[in-house]
């Protein structure tokens, strides 16, 4: 059914909560059935108020009000006013809300609702009619019984059953997947709802994630459900099929993890749908999202996660695209997935350039007086990154777009041991956030760091085969800078050496070691000794050792480079 829209004033006068008479009926009434408060991201236009009407006549909304009141205060804000024909007929369910929901929402709702903890109020002509207080309320009369929580972002608080009053809103309502104009709860219903990836796929490989099931009726299910995933891109899809065999309580869940394979497009559809649902509800059976693969337009390239004495943390992030990006609104987040703001302002990354995100802008810049590019302490805070963890990995760092999107993940192990104020630099911007083996590996600059400027560990290209290669060879030092020594580590490696010898067998530079590290490695000569200086032009003996799990050396590679003048 369709309703006519009427926008009224968001704010009018506060009304004092003894002036508005209370009145309560002994059979069903109409009653607040449904809040959605809190929408991720943005919460204007989403937000709405369910209307259920329990009364076995249909009741005239004119002049109904909706209010939103604050929790420290009480005072009140009209969200909504009922004008005629406003009517709700006998167990119907009318939802006023945002715009962004679209017509279908039947009323327009003017402003917006408070957070928590704070409260709704539904006013007819003769008094109140329901209220719903949530979050942790001290202020009487913002609640019937106890307070409902205060559920996170995304979720609802909806009546269960639908239109029950018990005067409690604690016993009345519960946290809920947003249902606007229709029922919350049937007596049959398993909900399907996902656990998205930690990390972005890499183009063409498999990715995981849970598919979760949440009893979401008022009656045990007992049943086997069987799930159908299908991975869409502009070109291709791609299906997977699992079986689960569910026993749940009301509110009980239940997961299974789901194997599919990413196709060879920046991002891509999943969508999840239960064959033959088993339920009174099919508007929970299925669900979609979409997912990028890595490494997309924005990567983060350099790692500073145990600095030394007086510095501190911080994080690289290059644009790795032609198009700048506006990074207002976007989040930084550790393993623990508790994102941080980056910007309430706007802050352009340039295409191919560099940002710094540091715990404390004032000591990077006291650090690295001669970084060129912009630095900034994320608005909402610095996520504390962690230098061992379980499993092999210390953290994870991930940026979330303004809308909410994963942009990237990339878990780090610890490759530094007791070292401090040295660097992690990834092999290449190009190189897939997940690739098996990691993409980390320690600086080898002798700074220790290379923020806002090429990586001293990145690759340009991937070797062939196993054994490493120099370039360019011959090398100056004055015109080319540096020789770029790359490899790849064979099964069994899990490190590698990498020295410059004279021809008669001595030492002069211990260029760089690592275990643990991504399987492709480079690393860079600049011509010096280890004492800084540049050694004449001649031929020179470049030997890589690769370490084995044992710790010792397992192949030995020998490599000739030439060293000319100017």
């Amino acid at each position: 059914m369709w309703w006519s829209l009427f926008l009224f004033p968001a704010v009018i006068p506060p009304y004092p909560l003894d002036e508005i008479p209370a009145t309560r009926e002994a059979a069903g009434r109409v009653v607040v059935n449904e809040v959605y408060y809190d929408h991720p991201g943005r919460d204007d236009g989403w937000e709405f108020v369910e209307l259920y009407n329990a009364c076995r006549d249909t009741v005239d909304l004119s002049l109904w009000r909706i209010e939103s009141l604050d929790g420290a205060s009480g005072r009140a804000r009209c969200v909504w006013t009922g004008t005629a024909p406003a009517r709700i007929g006998p167990g119907e369910i009318v939802c006023v809300a945002g715009g962004a929901l679209g017509p279908a929402s039947g009323y327009l709702l003017a402003g917006e609702l408070e957070n928590g903890p704070d409260a709704v109020r539904l006013v007819s002509p003769a008094g109140i009619e329901d209220l719903l207080g949530y979050g942790p309320l001290a202020l009487e009369g913002l609640f019937e019984g106890g307070p409902a929580p205060d559920v996170p972002a995304g979720a609802s608080l909806a009546r269960k059953p639908d239109g029950a009053d018990r005067d409690r809103n604690d016993a009345d309502f519960t946290a809920a997947t947003p249902t606007p104009g229709r029922r919350n709860f049937f007596e049959r219903d398993v909900a399907l709802s996902h656990a998205p990836p930690d990390e972005l796929p890499c183009p063409g490989a498999p990715f995981a994630f849970k598919l979760k099931f949440a009893n979401a009726g008022l009656e045990r299910f007992e049943d086997a459900v069987r799930v159908r995933v299908v991975v869409e891109s502009g070109l291709a899809a791609d299906s997977a099929a699992a079986r689960k065999e569910l026993r749940l309580d009301p509110g009980a869940h239940d997961s299974i993890a789901v194997t599919a394979r990413a196709p060879f497009a920046d991002r891509f559809a999943v969508r999840s749908f239960v064959e033959g649902a088993p339920d009174d509800w099919a508007g929970d059976d299925s669900l979609r999202f979409e997912l990028r693969t890595s490494p997309g337009d924005v990567v983060v390239n350099e790692i500073m996660y145990r600095p030394g004495a007086g510095e501190c943390e911080w994080v690289e992030i290059v644009c790795a695209g032609g198009a700048s990006r506006d990074l207002a609104g976007w989040t930084i987040a550790d393993a623990t997935g508790s994102r941080r703001l980056i910007s309430r302002e706007p802050l352009v990354l340039a295409p191919f350039g560099y940002l710094i995100l540091a715990r404390d802008s004032s000591a990077f810049a006291a650090r690295y007086p001669r970084c060129a590019a912009p630095v900034r302490t994320p608005a909402g805070g610095w996520p504390s990154l962690n230098d061992t963890g379980r499993d092999g990995v210390a953290d994870r760092v991930s940026l979330h777009d303004d809308s909410g999107a994963l942009v990237e993940s990339v878990a780090y192990r610890d490759l530094l041991g007791a070292e401090r104020g040295r660097s992690i630099e990834r092999l290449s911007e190009t190189a897939c956030s997940s690739l098996p083996g990691g993409v980390w590996h320690r600086s080898a600059a002798r700074d220790g760091a290379t923020p806002g400027a090429e990586n001293s560990t990145r690759s340009s290209a991937s070797p062939k085969g196993t054994r490493p290669s120099l370039a360019p060879n011959p090398f100056s030092p004055a015109r080319h800078g540096s020789v770029s020594i790359s490899g790849v580590l064979a099964g069994g490696e899990v490190g590698f050496r990498v020295r410059i010898f004279s021809l008669a067998g001595i030492e002069l530079r211990r260029l760089f070691a690592e275990t643990g590290g991504a399987r492709t490695f480079s690393c860079r000569w600049d011509g010096a000794d280890d004492g800084g200086a540049v050694l004449p032009s001649g031929l020179y003996v470049c030997l890589v050792e690769y370490i084995g799990a044992g710790g010792g050396v397992c192949r030995r590679e020998k490599l000739c480079v030439v060293v000319a003048a100017g």
